[in-house]
């Protein structure tokens, strides 16, 4: 198959998934883009409690996810805030993830 058909074939095919954006980002920064949708806004101490590591590897990783304009970061008194920006949105879902927050646990 050439480099082209083999292009085409894979436009048609299913979204790459949660270890393609891991090879992209890193397991650990795929890992707080994915909890800022599920949580969002999510704060840096969120982040940091739901993937069990410490608020500083998560400030450095939510630093990088700015800069690279896949997030918004705000303080909010002793709080940092984070939420998808539209790229941020369109990466999770071209790797056919969700982007949006997860509805809360009902009743």
């Amino acid at each position: 198959m050439s480099a082209t058909s083999d292009l085409s074939a894979r436009r048609g095919g299913p979204a790459p998934g949660p270890r393609a954006l891991a090879s992209l980002l890193g397991t650990t920064r795929a890992q707080v883009l994915q909890q800022i949708a599920d949580m969002a806004p999510a704060t840096t101490n969120d982040i940091a409690a739901a993937l069990e590591v410490s608020a500083a590897t998560v400030s450095h990783h939510t630093g990088v996810l700015s800069r690279s304009q896949l997030i918004t970061t705000r303080r909010d008194g002793a709080s940092v805030r984070h939420t998808l920006t539209p790229l941020g949105r369109s990466l999770l879902r071209a790797h056919g993830l969700p982007a949006t927050p997860s509805a809360p646990p009902g009743p």
